[in-house]
This record gives structure tokens, C-alpha cells and sequence, in this order.
């Protein structure tokens, strides 16, 4: 069974076409989700050659992902459907909002952020009963996981505890001997990858810290965090090159490959030294906090399984 939410529409679609009743006591049936299982195509542009063979090819990416979906719903009374008519108008009620459409499949649910793409249309075709459609668009082609993956927070502790005491009266070398203190530790998390292709990758730094880094253990990306980060304020750092919806913890979307520490645009508070961490699907990657930290310090990694 495929069960398909969008805002205030629930139903469910699938080889026997099984029924979901909601609160009121309509039958709704999804017949129809055209577009969700598809390979939305690539966009590039080819310019042909003048001075050899062929053409030359611009960079390629995914064009946007349009979507149907259609079904049928059975109202108990004439009341009840004019009802469910209205509810399901307003399904996408600001024109200018992303909205979730998570529909579970046979193996796993799946989400995709889509705004309405053209009108929705719900018919009464027989007593008691009522056809509907929905237009959709997701401006961001992939589907993801409906939930992230929070491995952390890994805590930095501080620099080291404690240590040699060489005021008065002096290095004590009766027993049980000369206390060393405690030595750094190191935040650190392993996260792995899952669906098709490379997974949304969120680096949490929470401070307080002061020019930390943040390493690949597998590879050669560093994420630098310049200056210092408050206690308990964390900088989200998006690493993917697809806006982060909905990271655990942060009020705001993070943009493509950029950060935001609170509600603010920070992206001129990191840097990047061997290309962004990426994380592929079957991937394990560890990733180490490394600098100025102290009580508090901590490093999470989110990750969100991503699917053509």
C-alpha cells in the first residue's frame, strides 16, 4: 500500500486500490499518482563544433518533477462531500508555499516538497461520489526520506582537565604521584548513506568553539567555522547542493551549500579546503571536530536518504 499525504488530503493508493476513511466518514481512494515513480529529465545544451566533430556540452542537471495525483472519494451524504470539496481546494492554500507530499511505498516512504502547479479539480460524477485531481510541482526533482538522521551531538569536552599544578608549594611528587590531567576529546560521529544518489549532508557545530574545523576522515574536504560560536548556539552548515528542509534543530532552511546560525545567513563564517564533504548512497563517513573547544563543544551530523 502507498499512502500519500499532502497537507489536509490523506489517501491511499495501491494494486487493490485500498480505502482510507478520515474523520468525517468520506472514503477516499487514490487512484493515480502520475510522476512520482520517474526519472525526471536532465537539462543541458549542446553547441555544435566549428572546428571538429561533435559539439560541445554544457553542465547537466535535473529538470523540475510535475505530478498528478488523482483519485476518488465517497462521501456518506451530499453535506459531507460539498464538505470535503472545500478541504480539498485549499490542500496547497498559499500559492507561494512548499508543502510535503510523503507517499509510502511497498519498501519505504518517500517525501518530495511540491507546490500547486495548476487546478485542482474535484467533480461530483454519480450519487455519493466524487472525482478529484491535484497538480503538483517539486522544484527540487529528488524525494527523500520523510525524516533526518541525527548521529550526535558527539561532545568536544575541552581542551584538557586539570594538569601539572607548579604554583606553591610546588610539583608534589609523593603519592600517588604527579596528576596529569585530562587529556582532549574529540567529537567525532560515522553516518552512512542510503537510496541512489548523494545524500543531504548537514554538519552541526555547536560552541562554544573558536576556529574549529571540521574533517572527512575518509577523504580530503575540511569545513572551517572562522571566529568563534557562542555557547549553546550551534551553525548548521549545508553541504549538499540542495536546500536543507526541516534539519533537526535549526528554525530555517539552510540553502544550497551555504550555513545559518540561528535565523541568519552565515555563510561567510565558514570556508571549505579540499571540495565539500559528500555522502553517497552505501557510504560510511566519519567526520571529526577538531580546535578551540570547551565544556558544551559538540558535533552532530544530519543526513537525509536521497532518491531520483
Amino acid at each position: 500500500m502507498r499512502l500519500v499525504t499532502l497537507d489536509v488530503l490523506t489517501a491511499s493508493h495501491g494494486p487493490t486500490h485500498e480505502q482510507y476513511v478520515d474523520a468525517d466518514g468520506t472514503t477516499w481512494i487514490c487512484t493515480s499518482i502520475k510522476g512520482w515513480l520517474s526519472a525526471p529529465a536532465r537539462r543541458t545544451k549542446h553547441t555544435e563544433r566549428t572546428t571538429g566533430d561533435g559539439a560541445h556540452r554544457s553542465a547537466a542537471y535535473r529538470q523540475t518533477r510535475s505530478m498528478s495525483v488523482e483519485g476518488r472519494m465517497f462521501p456518506a451524504t451530499d453535506a459531507q462531500g460539498w464538505a470535503a470539496a472545500e478541504r480539498l481546494l485549499a490542500i496547497c492554500p498559499d500559492p507561494g508555499e512548499r508543502y510535503p507530499m510523503v507517499v509510502d511505498g511497498a519498501t519505504h516512504p518517500l517525501l518530495a516538497y511540491v507546490e500547486q502547479a495548476g487546478e485542482v479539480l474535484c467533480d461530483q460524477t454519480g450519487p455519493l461520489q466524487w472525482d478529484w485531481s491535484v497538480p503538483v510541482i517539486a522544484a527540487d526533482p529528488y524525494r527523500y526520506l520523510p525524516s533526518w538522521t541525527s548521529v550526535g551531538p558527539s561532545s568536544a569536552g575541552s581542551d584538557g582537565v586539570g594538569g601539572i599544578v607548579t604554583a606553591s608549594p610546588g610539583i608534589t611528587t609523593s603519592s600517588p604521584g604527579i596528576a596529569t590531567g585530562t587529556a582532549a576529546s574529540l567529537a567525532q560521529a560515522t553516518v552512512f548513506g542510503a537510496g541512489t544518489v548523494d545524500n543531504q549532508l548537514v554538519l552541526q557545530v555547536t560552541g562554544p568553539t573558536s576556529g574549529v574545523q571540521v574533517a572527512d576522515l575518509a577523504g580530503t574536504s575540511i569545513v572551517g567555522v572562522r571566529g568563534t560560536v557562542a555557547a549553546g548556539e550551534s551553525v548548521f552548515i549545508n553541504c549538499s547542493a540542495r536546500v536543507a528542509f526541516d534539519v533537526p534543530g535549526c528554525p530555517v532552511p539552510i540553502p544550497a551549500r551555504g550555513a545559518v546560525i540561528g535565523a541568519s545567513n552565515a555563510r561567510g563564517a565558514i570556508w571549505i579546503s579540499g571540495g565539500w564533504p559528500r555522502l553517497g548512497p552505501a557510504e560510511q563517513r566519519t567526520f571529526r571536530l577538531t580546535g578551540a573547544t570547551g565544556a558544551g563543544s559538540a558535533l552532530t551530523v544530519h543526513t537525509r536518504g536521497t532518491w531520483v
